[in-house]
């Protein structure tokens, strides 16, 4: 079937040889395609073989009266036009057949035109009805892809009124900020912004906007928890017959980006490091060597003075233990070079086992008994991708820094949680603590709160969970203790994804 009158299809069914023929005349005339049947049985067998757009017929026809043939094509075709034909005072069966249908009807005698004009009426409202379904129809399925595309981007998606009362965020909004839609309904967008005005961090997202049009750049937004995250923003008007309406925001969470940064920069520093390392300790092993050496023989050679003596012996202490710090350095650079990582399925408390044991051979009987050491493993804990000797290492070099902060004895406890595609393990010591401003320097290699030691541990121990695509969280109070929490991904090769960004409530190192 088709909407266009030049070649739409009409079916008269009357019993009336002459007044179908007539109607068939003044149809073709007048461009249509005629098909003709003479009574009830025919006129759906044409129909169904046909398919017309319009179908007129009358209500007495042999064998199957006009208005069964009526229920019979809508019931297969709804979109058919049927005009019923109604002799006088039928009127009561013309109001029959319009509620079961009929577009229209016609009393006999009719003239020519009138029923034309009715045809063509009949198309055109049909053509401009489906027109707006169809059009409807669109606007519908555009607005649930609007509403569905909204829901989906990550980036965050912000509507104001003109003077920047919010009306609408989407999910990923919803999320970032910690606000449902109903929380921000009406709030100021400077809400979400976390400079203050009068601070060189304020700025008047609305006026600069309506404006110059759009505002762009970096701002640190107000979290509900109180908490901030560093974001790209972006702002459009929203106009509507020329005039302001509202305005756009988007917003891009730029802590992943941000700290990708900090881990690039923190790595180029210690590969840097390395290199200056290998030179500097070459040079000092080589002067070690003379100062060892020459030691000696000023030892054997006032052997009888005991104030050389004394004094020979402190110098040969210091070589000793400058010549361990060297081996460590040279120790972490070659490990820093040439370490082959082995990645296979490892389960983490034996491993944590190992390296405790590995700790207590590093101190006293003493105070190793002194510290009370427990571990809290979580039922549901997953195996997962890792190198064993690698993690070894980690662990044993937290677990000892735990213990020699806890000189006079205290707790350590090890809790591990299942944090769906990441493992949290938590070191918790009520040792020493560490000073606030110490807690950014203490994964940089030679920085030590220690009287002895390298100070490679923690450095050491930050490259081996960079590995694994992990991150190591640390928080202190000075003379309370220290946590430190390894954050290790179940799959280590799965693209893109870091560990804080698994489960609520982790944030990345800083």
């Amino acid at each position: 079937m088709t909407g266009k009158n030049e070649t739409a299809k009409i079916l008269i069914g009357d019993d009336s040889e002459i007044l179908n023929n007539i109607l068939r005349d003044l149809f073709e005339e007048n461009g249509y395609e005629v098909v003709q049947a003479f009574d009830g049985a025919e006129c759906k067998a044409v129909f169904l073989k046909e398919n017309p757009d319009v179908v007129f017929i009358d209500i007495q026809m042999p064998k199957i009266d006009g208005l069964e043939v009526l229920r019979y094509v809508k019931d297969r075709s709804p979109r058919t036009l049927v005009v019923v034909m109604t002799g006088a005072g039928s009127e009561r069966t013309a109001v029959e057949a319009m509620k079961r249908g009929a577009a229209e009807y016609i009393n006999k005698p009719f003239g020519p035109d009138e029923v034309v004009d009715l045809v063509k009426r009949l198309l055109d409202n049909r053509r401009v009805g489906e027109e707006t379904v169809r059009l409807k129809d669109q606007l519908r399925r555009r607005d649930r892809y609007l509403a569905e595309l909204t829901t989906i981007i990550n980036e965050a998606l912000i509507t104001t009124d003109a003077k920047g009362r919010i009306q609408f965020i989407n999910r990923a909004a919803s999320d970032l900020w910690g606000y449902s839609k109903e929380d921000l309904k009406g709030k100021d967008i400077h809400f979400l912004i976390r400079g203050e005005a009068g601070t060189l961090l304020y700025r008047n997202l609305v006026k600069d906007t309506l404006r110059s049009g759009k505002v762009e750049g970096e701002f640190h937004f107000r979290k509900k928890d109180r908490g901030t995250f560093p974001g790209y923003l972006s702002t459009s008007v929203i106009k509507e017959d020329n005039r302001v309406r509202g305005i756009v925001i988007v917003v891009a969470d730029l802590t992943r980006l941000n700290e990708v940064e900090r881990r690039l920069k923190q790595s180029e520093k210690l590969a840097s490091l390395g290199k200056v390392v290998e030179g500097v300790a070459h040079e000092v092993r080589n002067c070690l060597t003379s100062l060892g050496g020459f030691s000696l023989r000023l030892a054997k050679m006032t052997s009888d003075d005991p104030t050389c003596v004394q004094y020979t012996r402190i110098i040969l202490d210091d070589v000793s233990r400058l010549e361990k710090m060297v081996q460590t350095i040279e120790e972490y650079v070659r490990f820093s070079k040439r370490y082959s990582f082995h990645f296979v399925k490892t389960e983490l408390p034996p491993i944590i086992e190992k390296a405790r044991d590995r700790a207590v051979q590093k101190m006293t009987p003493s105070h190793a008994q002194s510290v009370i050491f427990s571990m809290d493993v979580d039922k549901t804990l997953p195996q997962i991708s890792a190198d064993p000797g690698a993690l070894e290492d980690v662990f044993f070099n937290l677990i000892l820094n735990a213990y020699e902060a806890m000189p006079n004895g205290g707790r350590l406890k090890v809790t591990l949680n299942n944090r769906n595609s990441a493992i949290s393990v938590l070191f918790t010591d009520t040792g020493v603590g560490i000073d606030s401003e110490d807690l950014g320097e203490i994964f940089n290699p030679f920085y030590s709160g220690k009287t002895v030691g390298a100070g490679m541990g923690l450095s050491k121990a930050y490259l081996l969970v960079e590995e694994h695509r992990g991150t190591i969280n640390v928080s202190s109070q000075p003379g309370k203790g220290s946590t430190f929490e390894v954050l290790l991904p179940v799959e280590r090769l799965l693209s893109g994804v870091y560990p804080w960004e698994a489960f609520t409530g982790a944030v990345p190192p800083g």
